[in-house]
């Protein structure tokens, strides 16, 4: 019996289908999902503390600070200037280590921190240190200080999430030439089609096209393409369960780690067959015994809401746009009953969230978030 397809090219420009495939080589990876954050040590040469930094330095405060923006300063510079926020760099989980006494004898203070950077474009992907005469910092939005120059920040370092491999398409028919530009989608056994993210398109040339082993009259094309964002090895029985119809039962998902979670999140929201929401006065049931971390409470959520396997959401945006405006499977202002809210609770604490990069959302942050979005929630 041949194989049926399981993924389907697209044309970028014109949405036209160019050949189904069976595997493709350089879609998953083996890398750990998600990467650690590669924590750095910064030296605030010649600093002004003020703020939370002040506090941190004199012991009169906590020595974190979280979230640490840091813009470059022209000289003259005006109140609003438009250079400095193409200099602007943002350190995460961000804690003050040491002090000591400005080394150029200004009788300011050099200040130690221990942190990471957030990968953004900004400063050629902060390998490059700006043409600024130096730094102002904010903590959240209080300025905490300013700075000479830092130590430490600008550097070449691994890429966060580096291409995969080279590409090729197995079993494939038709077959392709020349120059590929196509979006991605992934196929179901019952042909059912679902697009994915703009990460995993496939743009590159054919290098060579040679009979397949998957099939009779099928192809292997072999491209000079590489995934931009290629899936993790832990999404692949993830999307061999939806390709064959999807989870049966609720809390498959229970006993994943908690980034296997995420990516369990980011396959229901891919596979979600859109329905119209249930009528208004329908009683939704969050089986909270598993919540013990934030991606929990999504996939719990979504299958309270849209049964096994379904999505409600990733994250507090799409939380909003689903419980607050409708088409995510339930009239806005749904009654929704909290099962074993403690378990939650106890979890679901302040803290830094290394998977998100951001101070840590928690069981109260979620409760007051729900009921701000019209949901009528019971807590049992």
């Amino acid at each position: 019996m041949p194989i049926p397809p399981r993924w389907r090219l697209f044309d970028e420009s014109s949405g036209a289908t160019l050949t189904d495939c069976i595997e493709i080589d350089g879609l998953f990876t083996d890398r750990v999902f998600p990467a650690e954050p590669l924590y750095e040590r910064y030296t605030l040469v010649s600093c002004t503390p003020s703020g939370a930094l002040r506090a941190a330095i004199d012991g009169t405060g906590p020595d974190w600070l979280g979230t640490v923006i840091v813009d470059g300063v022209h000289d003259p510079c005006p109140p609003v200037c438009r250079e400095c926020a193409y200099t602007m760099e943002e350190l995460l989980d961000v804690r003050v280590v040491g002090h000591r006494p400005a080394a150029d004898g200004s009788g300011l203070v050099d200040v130690e921190l221990d942190g990471h950077r957030h990968d953004d474009e900004n400063n050629q992907n902060g390998t490059v240190a700006p043409a600024v005469t130096g730094y102002r910092l904010h903590s959240g939005d209080a300025p905490v200080g300013g700075c000479r120059d830092i130590v430490g920040l600008f550097h070449e370092r691994p890429a966060v999430w580096p291409p995969g491999p080279p590409v090729t398409l197995r079993g494939c028919r038709p077959g392709l030439s020349g120059l590929i530009r196509a979006e991605l989608a992934h196929v179901r056994v019952d042909g059912t089609v679902h697009e994915m993210s703009w990460e995993h398109r496939v743009f590159g040339t054919v290098l060579s096209t040679r009979p397949s082993t998957l099939g009779d009259g099928l192809v292997d094309v072999e491209l000079d393409a590489r995934i931009p964002e290629p899936l993790a090895a832990g999404d692949r029985p993830i999307f061999d369960m939806w390709r064959a119809g999807g989870p049966a039962e609720r809390n498959r998902w229970a006993a994943l780690g908690r980034g296997d979670r995420r990516l369990w999140i980011n396959a229901a929201a891919m596979h979600r067959i859109r329905t119209p929401d249930k009528p208004a006065g329908t009683v939704y049931h969050l089986d909270g015994r598993h919540i013990t971390d934030v991606d929990a409470f999504y996939c719990a959520l979504g299958e309270a809401i849209n049964g096994p396997g379904g999505s409600f959401g990733g994250d507090l945006f799409w939380l909003h746009e689903n419980a607050a405006t409708g088409d995510g499977g339930a009239t806005p202002g749904f009654r929704l009953i909290w099962h074993d809210a403690e378990v939650a609770r106890t979890h679901l604490v302040p803290g830094y969230d290394r998977m998100t990069l951001r101070p840590a959302v928690t069981f109260d942050d979620l409760v007051g978030y729900l009921r701000h979005e019209g949901v009528q929630l019971e807590l049992r």
